[in-house]
């Protein structure tokens, strides 16, 4: 049968037609993969930024690819003045404020009323539009959005974004997608407000710190120079060389030994060295024993010795870690010399790759307010350090830069004493035996959520995994999903507590975005372990051991590979 004329050139206009779509949808689903990646890129960029300029300028550089838009401009509110003012950037490089009280005009007006409602303010014209009512001005955005920075209690400012190139409402796609990263900015903007005055607060109570240590090294220098006095009294009436030679061997050590103690205590009142390095703790509370040696002799102390032979290294900042053992070594010290006994003992111990530095003194001089301790109390009131030489602000001092390096300090009372447990982890691929190996480095920085309500057991999974160069997000159980749909996670890391949040409650929402889900359960759950099978699913038993949680990263970091 033959076909008619027109049929032809139907079929090549139908198929170019297809080819046509086909070639739009291609288009179309490239830009939208281009797009995610962006916002996926930028919202990891986002967390990783330490200033609101920073922040500003990552929004300024790739919210316009994501959101098809012309300029952005992220406000602060001022809580003192009661106004909105704009971060700088290159692109907006003019400051600008705007007070909250009304009276804005044009898109500055828009911004006051997104803070004040705290809800998203969609512009379609700003032409005219009775709120902002700019009217035609080169320059001025045709269409604007803008998203609130929400936290819990305020608003911390506003993110606004403006069109050249079209007039109408963004997509409800669009709309989300900004509300989700002004959420972002916000939660990064008080981690930043939140550290901010963590460091504060640790500069004034490390300063009032070294004003206690100042008040207890004045007695330990007052001994040397009494003595630097005799001896140079003694001098000139001396006849015998020998003698004279004997004296300014004497001069000489006790002016060393004064120099030490007016440099150990210089070396607090500096700035520290922040950089992280490789410390040998049964090296360095070797050292502080020889320094306070002199003094523990004067005072007739018994001191016992039991310090591991081998080196622990762990990685952290030396002033910081001799600060924290030579404060509850002086805190023992001192405790010890009013007490009958007069004794001090110091031992170290390397477990499942953490080193534990115990002090133990007297009790005598230490008793809790109101009474006699009770026999078979293991713990020590914090109350109780009012009468003991290591106040509550040292105390709060030590107890923020051990746990910032992943440990733990506890006080415990003993049978016919007391007793200061300081417990690091080891660092990450050391080595005990050797003095020269060094951490192994990671092949891959994988990103954690740490879903735990434990602060203890929080601070001891970031230790360990940031030591290994991997990034952490702490959560709670009920933000998991809202997270894991925000942020890219290669594991989640879920503490498995009695009576607490499920993991398999929210397992289903996890998997569709991460593909390794880390259980930490107190002890060995034969049931556990048979229901997780194989499929990126992982099981720790406390306490962890390192070899063990070595070997899952390795297991997650091969799965994230594969996945990217």
């Amino acid at each position: 049968m033959a076909m008619p004329p027109y049929f032809w050139p139907i079929l090549v206009a139908m198929v170019a037609l297809g080819l046509g779509i086909w070639w739009i949808w291609r288009r179309q689903l490239q830009a939208q993969r281009r797009s995610m990646r962006a916002f996926y890129t930028l919202s990891e960029q986002i967390f990783a930024a330490s200033s609101a300029g920073e922040i500003a300028e990552k929004l300024s550089a790739s919210l316009p690819s994501i959101l098809q838009s012309s300029s952005v401009r992220l406000y602060l509110r001022n809580r003192r003045t009661a106004s909105l003012e704009s971060v700088p950037t290159a692109d907006t490089p003019e400051p600008m404020a705007v007070s909250l009280a009304g009276g804005a005009e044009g898109l500055a007006a828009g911004a006051v009323k997104c803070v004040n409602e705290k809800a998203l303010v969609n512009i379609p014209d700003v032409r005219r539009n009775a709120l902002v009512n700019a009217g035609w001005k080169p320059g001025v955005a045709h269409s604007a959005m803008f998203a609130p920075l929400l936290t819990q209690t305020e608003a911390l400012g506003v993110i606004e974004v403006g069109s050249l190139r079209r007039l109408g409402y963004f997509t409800p796609e669009e709309q989300a997608t900004l509300q989700h990263l002004a959420k972002q900015v916000a939660a990064s903007l008080k981690l930043e407000e939140q550290q901010t005055m963590r460091e504060q607060l640790f500069r004034s109570e490390k300063l009032a710190a070294t004003g206690h240590l100042i008040s207890g090294v004045a007695s330990d220098l007052r001994a040397p120079l009494e003595r630097i006095q005799e001896l140079a009294a003694s001098l000139p009436a001396a006849d015998d060389s020998a003698q004279i030679e004997r004296g300014l061997k004497q001069l000489n050590a006790e002016a060393r030994r004064a120099s030490e103690i007016v440099s150990r205590l210089v070396s607090f009142a500096q700035p520290a060295d922040t950089g992280a390095r490789q410390i040998d703790v049964n090296a360095l509370v070797r050292g502080l024993m020889r320094f306070r040696g002199p003094e523990w002799k004067a005072l007739g102390l018994r001191v016992q010795d039991h310090l591991s032979p081998e080196p622990a290294w762990v990685l952290g900042v030396e002033g910081q870690v001799e600060q924290v053992l030579l404060s509850l070594l002086v805190a023992a010290e001192q405790s010890a010399a009013r007490s009958a006994a007069k004794t001090l003992e110091v031992a170290s111990s390397l477990i499942a790759g953490r080193v534990v530095v115990e002090i133990q003194y007297p009790e005598e001089a230490v008793q809790p307010q109101g009474g006699e301790p009770q026999a078979g109390d293991p713990k020590l009131n914090e109350s109780d350090l009012s009468q003991a030489s290591l106040n509550q602000t040292n105390l709060e001092v030590c107890r923020v830069i051990v746990q910032n390096l992943g440990g733990e300090l506890r006080m415990r009372r003993q049978s016919g004493g007391m007793c200061f447990d300081v417990d690091l982890p080891i660092a990450p691929g050391t080595d005990v035996r050797s003095a020269t190996s060094g951490p192994a480095a990671s092949r891959r920085v994988l990103t954690f959520m740490l879903v735990d309500n434990d602060a203890g057991v929080q601070h001891q999974l970031l230790g360990l995994l940031s030591a290994r160069g991997h990034r952490v997000v702490p959560a709670r159980a009920e933000e998991t999903a809202d997270l894991a749909h925000r942020l890219r996670f290669d594991g989640v890391m879920w503490v498995v507590r009695p009576g607490g949040a499920k993991w398999s409650d929210f397992q289903e929402r996890l998997f569709d975005s991460i593909s390794a889900v880390v259980l930490v359960s107190d002890g060995y759950d034969a049931d556990l372990a048979s229901n997780l099978g194989e499929n990126g699913r992982y099981l720790l038993r406390r306490p962890l051991q390192e070899p063990e949680l070595d070997r899952v990263l390795t297991a997650v970091e091969s799965r994230a590979a594969a996945r990217g």
